[in-house]
């Protein structure tokens, strides 16, 4: 496995939609030489809320505020397609992770009496370009039966080492690579939408997560899937408090223009012949 950093893509709103994902589209079409057929075609990401006890989602569907303070624990469990044999477990507050095996999900569910809250899955394509894979993906909640769009990654592997140190310097590179691109591609779309500079485009921002790999103990070691474990959560903690902010903006919004009295046509103030 070579090192791999993810890139969030940032609405301007931040409510992500069909528009979002086809200008990524465009994007890893332009740059990228081919897409991987087969098996590795299709991936995907998953990652799962664990909450101990009758605990419920918190307002962002996520851990509640008092879970610990009460000795009830959240946690995390993140699989990925490629490897359906592992689970990666996480509590964030802790900053731990272990890696075990996919039946540790039973032993949590049956013993330790946890329960999936929600469920945040990642899929998508792989593309190649050289020595790198870029893997678009859309990011979905799923909570019981409802499901919303939280937004759209590119995941972005540089395969000849898995040292992150000794690869920081090309995968940042071609990050500003897929900037410049973007800011081309959506300045295609016609006028108004041309290109933002360095950060992306105006339509679109990229923005590279940044996970605390120190504070779990992983910025030494090889790159593995415990990494990419620390960082999808990191992301879906991201995305969950974005998706927040804009239903409450969105919600605010309503309000106040239900709270606006109605315009009252003014009286006129033409004289009314006076009937005789």
């Amino acid at each position: 496995m070579g090192v791999k950093i993810l890139i969030r893509s940032l609405p301007p709103k931040g409510v992500a939609g069909p528009a979002h994902y086809d200008l990524l589209k465009r994007l890893v079409d332009e740059l990228c030489a081919s897409q991987l057929a087969g098996r590795l075609d299709a991936w995907s990401v998953t990652c799962q809320l664990m909450k101990q006890g009758q605990g419920l989602v918190g307002a962002v569907g996520g851990p509640t505020a008092n879970a610990v303070s009460g000795g009830l624990k959240d946690m995390w469990a993140v699989s990925f397609r490629d490897a359906p044999e592992m689970v990666f477990l996480l509590q964030r507050p802790e900053h731990k992770v272990l890696e075990c095996e996919a039946a540790m999900m039973r032993l949590l569910e049956k013993k330790l009496e946890y329960a999936k809250q929600m469920t945040v899955r990642f899929e998508g394509h792989t593309y190649s370009k050289g020595d790198f894979v870029i893997r678009l993906c859309t990011a979905t909640q799923a909570i019981h039966s409802t499901q919303t769009l939280l937004g759209h990654c590119l995941e972005l592997e540089y395969l000849p080492v898995s040292s992150m140190a000794s690869s920081e310097g090309m995968l940042s590179e071609f990050v500003d690579l897929l900037r410049q691109v973007l800011a081309v591609v959506d300045g295609r779309q016609g006028p108004g939408s041309g290109g933002g500079g360095g950060t992306g485009s105006a339509s679109l921002q990229l923005e590279v997560v940044k996970p605390p790999y120190d504070k779990y103990g992983l910025v030494n070691t090889p790159y593995g899937r415990a990494h990419s474990a620390v960082a999808y959560t990191d992301l879906v903690m991201m995305m969950l408090s974005t998706s927040t902010a804009a239903a409450q903006q969105q919600q605010q919004q309503q309000q106040q223009q239900a709270q606006q009295p109605q315009q009252q046509i003014p009286p006129s103030t033409q004289q009314l012949p006076i009937a005789k």
